[in-house]
């Protein structure tokens, strides 16, 4: 990496031009390097479920008929879990792109999200979670920002909180105002996430599985690339937000 020289003696157009030129080949080699861990993530990542599901067909080779439904299931898992990877991993790719060239524009957040939440009641729902939407905002309030990608954000979450919820459990969507802002908050009753990853579930590729059952079957391989969660943080920072994870007094997650 060659090095731009600096001068700070010159409060010039040269002086003004060099900062700019040591400013943006600082961003082009911080681009690179965040290319190159994504790239190795996406490696690592990729490699897992691979290496399982060959592992699973090597196995049902010498397994006995009777056994094979259960090596059968752990290569559906994986197959899964590379379609969901794959998904993923190809929006999260794009979406520094899109965010840099999308404008932002007025957003009508109670509307918003009484239609994501209809869609997830008509939704096919085997554990028969239950959504609830408490909207507390002002009639017509507007917030600014995509509403496309202000969606992805909402379903994102709540396929987390859905994905951790009981069987028969409830999903809670809560909008109000905030200062100058809107605050959204989702609750699930599931288990609640450790102490010590309240701010790590946020990082890309990151997964925990919280204690599970079979009431608890959301928290099964495969249904998490550990991407959702790291592109919820990017999208609400874009549009001048934040967002962050603690757990409720009577139990469960609420991320906010």
């Amino acid at each position: 990496r060659g090095e731009i020289p600096n001068f700070p003696e010159r409060m010039d157009e040269i002086g003004d031009l060099a900062d700019s030129f040591r400013s943006m080949t600082r961003a082009l080699y911080d681009r690179i390097d965040a290319i190159e861990r994504f790239a190795a993530d996406v490696a690592h990542e990729l490699k897992n479920p691979l290496t399982s599901l060959s592992s699973a067909l090597e196995m049902m080779q010498r397994t006995p008929e009777a056994d094979r439904a259960r090596l059968l299931d752990i290569a559906r898992g994986d197959i899964k879990r590379l379609n969901r990877l794959i998904t993923d991993i190809s929006d999260a790719s794009r979406l520094d792109a899109e965010l840099s060239r999308e404008a932002p524009e007025p957003v009508d957040l109670s509307r918003l999200l009484a239609t994501i939440i209809e869609i997830y009641r008509m939704t096919e729902n085997p554990r028969e979670v239950q959504f609830v939407l408490r909207d507390e905002l002002p009639p017509g309030a507007i917030v600014t920002g995509r509403d496309e990608r202000l969606g992805q954000v909402f379903r994102n979450l709540i396929d987390n909180a859905v994905s951790f919820s009981p069987a028969g459990g409830t999903v809670t969507i809560t909008a109000a105002p905030y200062e100058v802002m809107a605050r959204v908050t989702i609750e699930d009753e599931g288990p609640g996430i450790p102490a010590e990853n309240l701010e790590s579930i946020f990082e890309r590729f990151y997964t925990t599985e919280r204690p599970s059952s079979e009431e608890n079957a959301g928290t099964r391989f495969g249904n998490n690339s550990g991407l959702g969660l790291s592109i919820v943080r990017q999208v609400a920072q874009s549009a001048g937000g934040r967002v962050f994870a603690e757990n409720r007094a009577d139990g469960g997650a609420r991320l906010v």
